[in-house]
Protein backbone atom coordinates (compact mmCIF):
# COMPACT_ATOMS: atom_id res chain seq x y z
CA UNK A 1 0.00 0.00 0.00
CA UNK A 2 1.52 3.59 -0.95
CA UNK A 3 0.90 5.99 1.73
CA UNK A 4 -1.26 8.29 -0.69
CA UNK A 5 -3.57 5.24 -0.18
CA UNK A 6 -3.96 5.31 3.70
CA UNK A 7 -7.28 7.12 5.11
CA UNK A 8 -8.37 8.85 7.79
CA UNK A 9 -8.61 5.32 10.18
CA UNK A 10 -5.47 3.88 9.69
CA UNK A 11 -3.55 7.46 9.41
CA UNK A 12 -5.51 7.97 12.98
CA UNK A 13 -4.27 4.51 14.11
CA UNK A 14 -0.97 5.04 13.77
CA UNK A 15 -0.62 8.82 14.92
CA UNK A 16 -2.95 8.35 17.70
CA UNK A 17 -1.63 10.82 20.18
CA UNK A 18 -2.62 13.47 17.82
CA UNK A 19 -6.34 12.93 17.79
CA UNK A 20 -7.13 11.52 21.86
CA UNK A 21 -8.03 14.20 24.48
CA UNK A 22 -5.42 13.13 27.00
CA UNK A 23 -1.50 11.52 26.04
CA UNK A 24 0.34 11.58 29.63
CA UNK A 25 3.86 10.32 30.41
CA UNK A 26 4.06 6.96 31.95
CA UNK A 27 5.15 8.27 35.50
CA UNK A 28 1.86 9.91 35.30
CA UNK A 29 -0.51 6.76 35.55
CA UNK A 30 0.50 6.62 39.33
CA UNK A 31 -0.90 10.17 40.14
CA UNK A 32 -4.53 9.80 41.21
CA UNK A 33 -5.68 12.51 39.32
CA UNK A 34 -5.34 10.51 36.10
CA UNK A 35 -7.49 7.94 36.53
CA UNK A 36 -9.68 8.08 33.19
CA UNK A 37 -7.00 6.30 31.43
CA UNK A 38 -8.27 2.59 31.90
CA UNK A 39 -6.54 0.65 29.24
CA UNK A 40 -3.58 2.42 29.23
CA UNK A 41 -1.18 1.95 25.81
CA UNK A 42 1.89 3.64 24.10
CA UNK A 43 1.27 5.50 21.16
CA UNK A 44 3.40 4.15 18.53
CA UNK A 45 5.16 7.38 17.36
CA UNK A 46 5.31 8.84 20.86
CA UNK A 47 6.29 7.98 24.32
CA UNK A 48 3.13 8.93 25.86
CA UNK A 49 0.33 6.66 26.92
CA UNK A 50 -3.12 6.92 25.52
CA UNK A 51 -6.21 4.66 26.44
CA UNK A 52 -6.81 2.29 23.72
CA UNK A 53 -10.48 3.00 24.13
CA UNK A 54 -10.17 6.45 23.09
CA UNK A 55 -7.89 5.44 20.19
CA UNK A 56 -11.05 3.46 18.89
CA UNK A 57 -13.76 5.82 19.67
CA UNK A 58 -11.38 8.57 17.49
CA UNK A 59 -10.42 6.19 14.64
CA UNK A 60 -14.15 5.88 14.18
CA UNK A 61 -14.77 9.34 14.30
CA UNK A 62 -12.06 10.86 12.00
CA UNK A 63 -13.22 8.52 9.73
CA UNK A 64 -16.77 9.78 9.26
CA UNK A 65 -15.29 13.39 10.04
CA UNK A 66 -13.17 13.02 7.42
CA UNK A 67 -15.74 11.76 4.84
CA UNK A 68 -17.83 14.50 5.41
CA UNK A 69 -14.82 17.13 5.20
CA UNK A 70 -14.24 15.25 1.82
CA UNK A 71 -17.85 15.90 0.75
CA UNK A 72 -18.43 12.32 0.77
CA UNK A 73 -21.00 11.94 3.59
CA UNK A 74 -23.68 14.70 4.62
CA UNK A 75 -24.36 15.21 8.16
CA UNK A 76 -27.40 16.98 9.07
CA UNK A 77 -29.25 17.65 13.13
CA UNK A 78 -32.64 17.10 12.49
CA UNK A 79 -35.29 18.08 15.70
CA UNK A 80 -36.66 15.09 17.02
CA UNK A 81 -40.81 15.90 16.86
CA UNK A 82 -42.02 12.25 17.48
CA UNK A 83 -41.18 9.23 20.02
CA UNK A 84 -43.02 6.08 19.18
CA UNK A 85 -45.32 8.10 16.81
CA UNK A 86 -46.37 10.24 19.59
CA UNK A 87 -45.13 14.26 19.99
CA UNK A 88 -46.57 14.33 23.77
CA UNK A 89 -43.94 11.62 24.53
CA UNK A 90 -41.68 13.44 22.47
CA UNK A 91 -41.97 16.36 24.23
CA UNK A 92 -42.02 14.48 28.13
CA UNK A 93 -39.01 12.79 27.46
CA UNK A 94 -36.89 16.06 26.33
CA UNK A 95 -37.52 17.23 30.15
CA UNK A 96 -36.06 14.03 31.41
CA UNK A 97 -33.48 14.23 28.85
CA UNK A 98 -34.11 12.82 25.99
CA UNK A 99 -31.68 13.95 22.83
CA UNK A 100 -33.96 17.12 21.11
CA UNK A 101 -31.96 16.34 18.07
CA UNK A 102 -30.45 13.56 16.59
CA UNK A 103 -27.57 13.71 13.69
CA UNK A 104 -28.38 11.76 10.55
CA UNK A 105 -25.89 11.02 7.85
CA UNK A 106 -26.27 9.97 4.58
CA UNK A 107 -23.91 9.26 1.83
CA UNK A 108 -22.75 11.38 -1.07
CA UNK A 109 -19.80 10.20 -3.17
CA UNK A 110 -17.79 7.51 -3.44
CA UNK A 111 -15.28 6.17 -0.64
CA UNK A 112 -11.49 5.61 -0.84
CA UNK A 113 -10.86 1.82 0.14
CA UNK A 114 -10.07 1.66 4.15
CA UNK A 115 -11.36 -0.94 6.34
CA UNK A 116 -13.72 1.04 7.44
CA UNK A 117 -14.90 3.05 4.78
CA UNK A 118 -15.36 -0.27 2.78
CA UNK A 119 -17.42 -1.67 5.48
CA UNK A 120 -19.61 1.87 5.53
CA UNK A 121 -20.24 1.99 2.15
CA UNK A 122 -21.42 -1.60 2.04
CA UNK A 123 -23.95 -0.48 5.28
CA UNK A 124 -25.55 2.38 3.03
CA UNK A 125 -25.93 0.06 -0.23
CA UNK A 126 -27.33 -2.67 2.22
CA UNK A 127 -30.00 0.72 2.90
CA UNK A 128 -30.74 0.82 -0.18
CA UNK A 129 -34.57 0.17 -1.14
CA UNK A 130 -35.81 0.96 -4.90
CA UNK A 131 -38.72 2.17 -4.99
CA UNK A 132 -38.92 4.25 -8.29
CA UNK A 133 -36.31 5.00 -11.03
CA UNK A 134 -34.50 6.81 -8.65
CA UNK A 135 -32.91 5.19 -6.06
CA UNK A 136 -32.05 7.64 -3.13
CA UNK A 137 -29.61 7.24 -0.47
CA UNK A 138 -30.61 6.85 2.89
CA UNK A 139 -30.42 8.80 5.51
CA UNK A 140 -29.41 7.08 8.78
CA UNK A 141 -28.90 8.22 12.70
CA UNK A 142 -24.91 7.78 13.46
CA UNK A 143 -26.34 5.52 16.37
CA UNK A 144 -27.87 3.33 13.59
CA UNK A 145 -25.08 3.19 11.02
CA UNK A 146 -22.70 2.23 13.98
CA UNK A 147 -25.12 -0.21 15.25
CA UNK A 148 -25.24 -1.70 11.83
CA UNK A 149 -21.19 -1.09 11.11
CA UNK A 150 -20.46 -3.11 14.04
CA UNK A 151 -23.49 -5.90 13.64
CA UNK A 152 -22.21 -6.64 10.01
CA UNK A 153 -18.46 -8.40 11.36
CA UNK A 154 -18.56 -12.06 11.25
CA UNK A 155 -18.19 -12.18 15.07
CA UNK A 156 -19.82 -10.17 17.76
CA UNK A 157 -17.56 -8.37 20.14
CA UNK A 158 -16.44 -5.51 22.41
CA UNK A 159 -16.45 -2.37 19.38
CA UNK A 160 -13.11 -0.69 21.37
CA UNK A 161 -11.23 -3.88 20.79
CA UNK A 162 -12.95 -4.80 17.43
CA UNK A 163 -11.80 -1.67 16.18
CA UNK A 164 -8.24 -2.40 17.22
CA UNK A 165 -8.08 -5.07 15.74
CA UNK A 166 -9.73 -4.77 12.35
CA UNK A 167 -7.40 -1.37 11.51
CA UNK A 168 -4.42 -3.11 12.98
CA UNK A 169 -4.84 -6.38 10.84
CA UNK A 170 -5.02 -4.34 7.83
CA UNK A 171 -1.85 -2.20 8.81
CA UNK A 172 -0.14 -5.36 10.02
CA UNK A 173 -1.01 -7.04 6.24
CA UNK A 174 0.40 -3.49 4.57
CA UNK A 175 3.83 -3.96 6.48
CA UNK A 176 3.25 -0.78 9.10
CA UNK A 177 4.02 -3.52 11.94
CA UNK A 178 5.74 -6.22 12.02
CA UNK A 179 4.93 -10.00 13.11
CA UNK A 180 7.12 -11.43 15.12
CA UNK A 181 6.96 -14.80 17.52
CA UNK A 182 8.20 -13.73 20.99
CA UNK A 183 7.99 -16.59 24.27
CA UNK A 184 5.34 -15.82 26.84
CA UNK A 185 5.93 -18.80 29.38
CA UNK A 186 7.98 -21.85 29.17
CA UNK A 187 7.88 -22.66 25.25
CA UNK A 188 4.37 -21.02 24.91
CA UNK A 189 4.52 -18.87 21.92
CA UNK A 190 2.45 -15.86 20.95
CA UNK A 191 2.39 -13.33 18.35
CA UNK A 192 3.21 -9.55 19.26
CA UNK A 193 3.19 -6.75 16.20
CA UNK A 194 5.89 -3.92 15.91
CA UNK A 195 5.18 -0.69 14.33
CA UNK A 196 7.64 0.11 11.49
CA UNK A 197 8.23 3.67 12.73
CA UNK A 198 10.43 4.85 9.58
CA UNK A 199 7.38 3.56 7.57
CA UNK A 200 4.68 5.46 9.59
CA UNK A 201 6.72 8.36 9.87
CA UNK A 202 6.47 8.74 6.29
CA UNK A 203 2.86 9.16 6.28
CA UNK A 204 3.10 12.44 7.94
CA UNK A 205 2.09 15.09 5.11
CA UNK A 206 -1.03 12.64 5.08
CA UNK A 207 -1.86 13.08 8.22
CA UNK A 208 -1.24 16.80 8.54
CA UNK A 209 -3.38 16.94 5.40
CA UNK A 210 -6.34 15.40 7.25
CA UNK A 211 -5.79 17.46 10.70
CA UNK A 212 -6.47 20.64 8.31
CA UNK A 213 -9.79 18.97 6.92
CA UNK A 214 -10.82 18.40 10.75
CA UNK A 215 -9.95 21.66 11.79
CA UNK A 216 -11.37 23.58 8.87
CA UNK A 217 -14.69 21.19 9.67
CA UNK A 218 -14.79 21.97 13.43
CA UNK A 219 -14.29 26.06 12.49
CA UNK A 220 -16.88 25.91 9.71
CA UNK A 221 -19.66 23.53 11.29
CA UNK A 222 -18.53 23.51 14.89
CA UNK A 223 -22.09 22.25 15.97
CA UNK A 224 -22.35 19.42 13.42
CA UNK A 225 -18.70 18.32 14.67
CA UNK A 226 -19.45 18.40 18.02
CA UNK A 227 -22.53 16.31 17.72
CA UNK A 228 -20.51 13.90 15.66
CA UNK A 229 -18.46 13.41 18.10
CA UNK A 230 -20.50 13.30 21.46
CA UNK A 231 -22.59 10.49 18.91
CA UNK A 232 -19.90 8.48 18.33
CA UNK A 233 -18.64 8.44 21.77
CA UNK A 234 -21.56 7.50 23.39
CA UNK A 235 -22.91 4.92 20.66
CA UNK A 236 -19.77 2.92 21.30
CA UNK A 237 -19.88 2.97 24.73
CA UNK A 238 -23.24 2.17 24.90
CA UNK A 239 -22.80 -0.93 22.43
CA UNK A 240 -19.31 -1.68 24.58
CA UNK A 241 -22.05 -1.60 27.74
CA UNK A 242 -24.82 -3.91 25.48
CA UNK A 243 -21.60 -6.23 24.75
CA UNK A 244 -20.52 -6.96 28.49
CA UNK A 245 -23.70 -7.57 29.37
CA UNK A 246 -25.04 -10.00 27.35
CA UNK A 247 -21.07 -12.08 27.65
CA UNK A 248 -20.92 -11.51 31.52
CA UNK A 249 -24.51 -12.79 32.97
Amino acid sequence: MRHSDLQADALCYMYAHEFVEQAVDESELANPLVHDIQFPTKAPLSEKVIDRNEVAEKVVFCALADLHAQKRLVLTLRPVERVLGQVWLARLLQVCGYPRRVLYVQRDGSFAASPLNTALAQVFESQLVPGSDFISEPRLPVRRLLQLLFRGREEERDPYHEIIQWVGAELVDEGYYVESTEVAVGALPFKAAHPDLERMRGAREFVSAMRERLDRFARREPELYEALRTSVAKTMKELSTLFQRRYTL
